[in-house]
């Protein structure tokens, strides 16, 4: 799998929006933050610049912790469902933004998965910590 890295993605004429994207490459985090937008906005407009490895945040390791997975982080590896991604971040339902790995049915998509469900959590060596079959 890529290394997962974390952007800083701005609008060059409205700092108002800025979001903290991890993705594997500067061009899918700013194609990532063209879609979380949701506003008509041209590419070339977005700056997405490296801020080193993927950023886990207050309010995501609040949401971990509710969850019953406080060992969680971003850029943490996954399985879900039997496909291999990474933690990228949360989302307003609680549950875990998941990144799918290129050799995935959902490669390089971000899907809102429940992190209690057939989700297994691996460490930075690939050990297994966690396990959910349901």
């Amino acid at each position: 799998m890529e290394d997962l890295k974390s952007f800083a993605c701005t609008l060059y004429s409205d700092f108002r929006h800025a979001t903290i994207v991890n993705h594997v490459s500067v061009g899918k985090a700013k194609a990532w933050f063209q879609r979380w937008l949701d506003m008509d906005v041209d590419y070339i407009d977005i700056k997405c610049r490296k801020i080193g490895v993927p950023a886990t945040t207050e309010d995501f390791i609040r949401t971990a912790k509710y969850r019953n997975i406080p060992f969680a982080y971003c850029g943490m590896s996954v399985e879900v469902g039997g496909e291999k991604g990474w933690i990228v971040g949360k989302n307003a339902s609680a549950n875990l933004n998941i990144l799918f790995a290129e050799d995935s049915k959902h490669r390089g998509s971000i899907l809102n998965c429940h992190p209690n469900w057939m989700i297994k959590y691996f460490d930075k060596q690939g050990n297994l910590i966690k396990e959910f079959k349901n």
